[in-house]
C-alpha cells in the first residue's frame, strides 16, 4: 500500500523534551516514524503534542476516565476531517515516556518512534483492547519498527 507522507504539526508544551534534541530533530524523527507507518496504511495530517505528565493526566482523565499520566494518547479526528486528510492528534508525556524508556533500557529514538507509530495506528482505527485486535496491531508495529532498524518492542514486555 502506498500513501501520501504524513504532515505533522508539532507543538512542544514542555521544555524537558528539548533534552532529547531540538525541535527540528524531534520533528524529523516523528516524520521518519510516521512516514514508515503511512507506507502500510495511509498518510494525512497529524497534530503532535509533546507535553508533561500533568497535562497527560488531565487528558487521560478527561477522555479515558483514567486519572493517571500515560505515555501516549491518540485522538482520531471525526469522519469529515478524516476524509479531508486530518487523521487526528497524538500526545506524548515526557515523564512516563522517559521512565519507561529507562526501565526498558531502550534508546530514545527507538522508544519515541514506537510510541509515535503506536499512536498513529490508533488514529487509523487500530487497537489492542482484545487479543484479536492486538494480534493485528502489534505485528504491524513490529514490522514498521524493523523497517526503521529498531527491535520488536513486544519482545521487551512493554505496555503501551
Amino acid at each position: 500500500m502506498t500513501a501520501d507522507l504524513p504532515e505533522i504539526d508539532l507543538r512542544i508544551d514542555a521544555d524537558n523534551w528539548l533534552s532529547d534534541g531540538d525541535e527540528a530533530r524531534l520533528l524529523s524523527l516523528a516524520q521518519f516514524a510516521m512516514a514508515a507507518a503511512a507506507k502500510h496504511t495511509r498518510g494525512g495530517r497529524v497534530d503532535l503534542l509533546l507535553t508533561d505528565d500533568n497535562a497527560m493526566q488531565v487528558l487521560n482523565r478527561d477522555w479515558r476516565q483514567k486519572d493517571k499520566p500515560t505515555d501516549v494518547l491518540s485522538f482520531p479526528s471525526d469522519d469529515d476531517a478524516f476524509e479531508g486528510g486530518f487523521l487526528g492528534d497524538i500526545a506524548l508525556g515526557y515523564g512516563v515516556v522517559h521512565a519507561d524508556m529507562d526501565k526498558l533500557e531502550r534508546p530514545f529514538d527507538a522508544h519515541y518512534s514506537h510510541l509515535l507509530i503506536h499512536g498513529y495506528l490508533h488514529l487509523l482505527g487500530f487497537d489492542h483492547e482484545t487479543e484479536d485486535d492486538a494480534a493485528e496491531m502489534e505485528p504491524l508495529e513490529t514490522k514498521i519498527l524493523a523497517e526503521l532498524g529498531y527491535p520488536d518492542p513486544y519482545c521487551l514486555n512493554t505496555e503501551t
